[in-house]
């Protein structure tokens, strides 16, 4: 098993979220990081996440890689 399979089985969307600031709302719905917004727009599902507003999307090795301005190697890390 690759450290990407490992993190994606062990690291759900919305934890890692949580852990890095971002406040997640009823239905794991938050404040797209990715844009400005006033109303969340971005849904976190437990194995990857969809922005309605701007269309982002990916994993939560693609979220945190996003989010913290990092490869995805140094996000899985």
């Amino acid at each position: 098993m690759t450290i990407f399979e490992e993190v994606k089985e062990l690291v759900d969307v919305p934890t890692a979220a949580r852990h890095y600031g971002v406040e997640v709302h009823r239905g794991n719905m938050a404040l797209c990081p990715f844009h400005r917004e006033r109303h969340p727009s971005c849904k976190l599902y437990n194995d990857h996440y969809y922005c309605f507003g701007c269309e982002e999307h990916g994993d939560v090795i693609d979220f945190m890689s996003k989010l913290c301005s990092l490869s995805q190697k140094e996000a899985a890390e």
